[in-house]
């Protein structure tokens, strides 16, 4: 067996398609070659990092990494986003896994990344901390404005026109307290390599609100079941901002939606949603990160989650 780290524009047609196939086997879901170049092409290089893990010339596993640009305390330094993990079933172990990342970070350390932030399912988790290639760096919150509730409790569809006046109403309130002040955060993605490249991923099927002094971006997509308007990200941050958003896609979407979802951090109240108890929580959020220059970035700011802007626009869930 051996592992090597190759950009997106370096691997053959062969090695694509072998990629295509090992995550449809993995995850049981589709992927085309096509889809694949497009989730790693959509950057401001062009191209992304994969490890492969290779077994008697077949490729069994692999390790993807997004480059983008972070700004640290005012300071842009170039990092790379976890694009995923996957190992075929037969060669899944402790060793093999460590030795696919351990080749990852060797390769990724050399080119001048600073650091490495990831968002590892529940299964993958354990297995960063436990050997210790990642630490936490805390675990986001979900925020939801339940629009119509039949649309997640069949049996209260009685109850929509309720909970649509609910959300109006409550729209309407909190718009009366939030406050147009914008946070800033000690550690945010460089907007200029990012914004133009992101949203261009997955046929274009992000919609653009303009709210106050900046952009919000969501999708619109039907996830487990539920019509969900995914909040992606919203650039200049306020409550304000945020409750122009929500009115913003209920005025577009109210009749292709059930729910509003937001995951990230808002330290700020009048934002327009309800946090989701951890305990109700329908997925974990865990958001973990190794650094590679420690004289670059401060260990007590890289791991405290509240000097992130981090969302959904950070990586894939969607």
């Amino acid at each position: 067996m051996s592992f090597v780290t190759k950009r997106t524009t370096e691997l053959t047609q062969e090695e694509k398609l072998q990629i295509a196939f090992l995550f449809e086997d993995v995850f049981k879901s589709p992927c085309t070659v096509k889809s694949f170049e497009d989730n790693y092409t959509c950057n401001h290089l062009g191209y992304s990092y994969h490890t492969l893990f290779i077994e008697e010339r077949e490729i069994v596993g692999v390790n993807s990494m997004v480059p983008i640009d972070y700004v640290v305390d005012g300071n842009k330094l170039p990092f790379v986003n976890s694009g995923g993990t996957m190992i075929g079933k037969d060669h899944r172990g402790i060793d093999n896994f460590c030795d696919l990342i351990d080749e990852s970070y060797s390769f990724i350390e050399k080119e001048g990344y600073k650091g490495y932030v990831g968002f590892p399912n529940d299964n993958s988790y354990p297995l960063y901390i436990g050997m210790g290639m990642m630490d936490d760096i805390g675990k986001m919150n979900t925020y939801i404005l339940p629009y119509r509730v039949g649309g997640f409790m069949k049996r209260l569809r009685w109850l929509n026109p309720l909970s649509e006046m609910f959300c109006w109403f409550y729209i309407s309130i909190t718009g009366l307290f939030s406050s147009k002040k914008v946070v800033t955060f000690r550690i945010h993605k460089a907007n200029e390599t990012f914004d133009s490249f992101r949203y261009k991923r997955n046929n274009g099927s992000y919609t653009i609100l303009n709210i106050g002094s900046g952009n919000a971006y969501y999708r619109v997509t039907t996830h487990d079941g539920v019509r969900t308007a995914f909040i992606v990200d919203v650039t200049e941050k306020s409550a304000k901002n945020f409750q122009q958003t929500i009115k913003g896609i209920l005025k577009r979407e109210k009749n292709n939606i059930d729910i509003i979802l937001y995951v990230g951090i808002l330290p700020f109240i009048g934002h327009g949603m309800i946090k989701i108890p951890r305990k109700f929580e329908p997925k974990n959020f865990h958001f973990t990160g190794h650094i590679f220059d420690e004289e670059a970035i401060d260990k007590k700011v890289f791991f405290n989650l509240n000097f992130w802007d981090v969302n959904l626009s950070n990586y894939d869930l969607i």
